[in-house]
């Protein structure tokens, strides 16, 4: 089959989630012998050299476009940016009896503008005009979210209109994707989690060997609700039990330098910001993860550390926590902004190694199900089914 993807343009170290997932799932195709394309909205800082066939996919460049399809005679159009692509545009270009699903990679959900989003958007701002233009919209932003709000259901709705299929990450979100969508055709719905992103688990035994170290992998946004990581730290380092612990943050964002500033007035002293790199070697050394995300869709650093044998503590924020956490087996989740109890399972945790290590290895092969070749045959599958056996090889 020729699968193209629509992504974004990156590779390591500056892909999010989405784009790992393409990256991961594109390698493993072409293992199967499947030829594998990518097409990106808009253009990237870091551009992907993984993908050798590529394109820039928008009305300024619909003449490449055209060759681009005409060309590759695409069977599969995974499209992992549903709600950012003109549709209208894509279905005008030669597709042929190509297929299209749209990959829904995160919680469905509807996302007002924020603060930080304007923030964000001024920190990127290339000259004066566009930084002024970004700095109105401050005092506007409850106008703009109105528009905002129909302009995301009309976006949900194309899904449902334009996709043969739509997959989500558990079917623990279908019930949320019908109150935004709700002429859903129902048949269209799927469901896969994500692939494991090391090809390799940790070996078990390194488990004994942990240190004792706690981290959390995340980017500094609101949805992240860094600031109660630093309330649960501060709570942790005032009990001198825990003396030896320590606490890394992987990660950055444009708030990053606030929290440092929160951490220092909270006289944090065994807490250390390392910023934005691949959390492969925090992985491989640490004991327990930490999340308190207001919500996610299916977070690939809970499936990482649990790999790296890390016994992740996650509230209980989001539909799909329990198809990656199996609670007190392999992590634990806390009820939802439960601060008290989540520090006490924290505590509990990092005083039992024992426990620890038995549900660290619990972690390990439990992360198994969503091994690579696994949700490959599940994506498979699916696209077979769309075709019918004429497809296979």
């Amino acid at each position: 089959m020729n699968i193209l993807f629509i992504s974004f343009d990156a590779d390591p170290p500056y892909m999010g989630g989405t784009a790992t997932v393409a990256n991961i799932l594109a390698k493993s195709f072409q293992s199967f012998g499947h030829f594998c394309a990518l097409a990106y909205p808009e253009s990237s800082e870091h551009p992907s050299t993984f993908f050798a066939d590529k394109l820039e996919l928008n009305q300024k460049n619909r003449v490449a476009a055209e060759l681009f399809f005409k060309k590759h005679q695409f069977d599969i159009i995974l499209n992992q940016l549903p709600t950012n692509i003109d549709f209208k545009f894509l279905l005008s270009l030669p597709l042929g009896n190509c297929k299209i699903i749209s990959a829904y990679h995160n919680r469905p959900m509807l996302r007002p503008l924020t603060i930080d989003n304007l923030k964000l958007l001024y920190s990127k701002s290339t000259n004066l005009l566009h930084g002024i233009y970004t700095l109105i919209k401050f005092p506007l932003l409850p106008l703009l979210n109105i528009k905002n709000r129909r302009q995301q259901l009309q976006a949900f709705d194309d899904v449902c209109n334009y996709s043969d299929r739509i997959l989500l990450l558990s079917e623990k979100f279908y019930p949320l994707w019908k109150t935004l969508a709700p002429n859903t055709d129902v048949s269209k719905l799927v469901a896969i989690g994500n692939p494991l992103v090391f090809e390799e688990s940790l070996p078990i035994e390194e488990v004994k060997v942990k240190e004792k170290l706690v981290i959390t992998v995340c980017a500094i946004t609101a949805q992240k609700r860094a600031h109660l990581l630093l309330e649960i730290w501060r709570l942790i380092e005032n009990d001198q039990s825990f003396d030896e612990w320590k606490f890394v943050f992987v990660g950055g964002g444009v708030s990053l330098s606030d929290l440092k500033l929160q951490s220092k007035e909270m006289g944090l002293k065994r807490l250390d910001f390392v910023g934005y790199q691949s959390p492969y070697s925090y992985y491989k050394r640490a004991a327990i993860s930490l999340m308190t995300s207001k919500y996610e869709g299916w977070p690939m650093v809970l499936m990482e550390g649990q790999q790296m044998g890390v016994v992740p503590i996650s509230y209980d924020s989001f539909e799909s926590i329990t198809d990656i956490i199996d609670n007190e087996k392999n992590g634990l989740i806390i009820p939802n902004n439960d601060l008290e109890g989540f520090v006490e399972k924290l505590k509990k945790l990092m005083r039992d190694k024992v426990y620890r290590e038995e549900m660290a290895t619990s972690a390990i092969y439990s992360s198994d199900r969503f091994s690579i070749d696994k949700v490959t045959f599940e994506y498979l599958r699916l696209f077979y089914d769309l075709f019918g056996d004429d497809k296979k090889k």
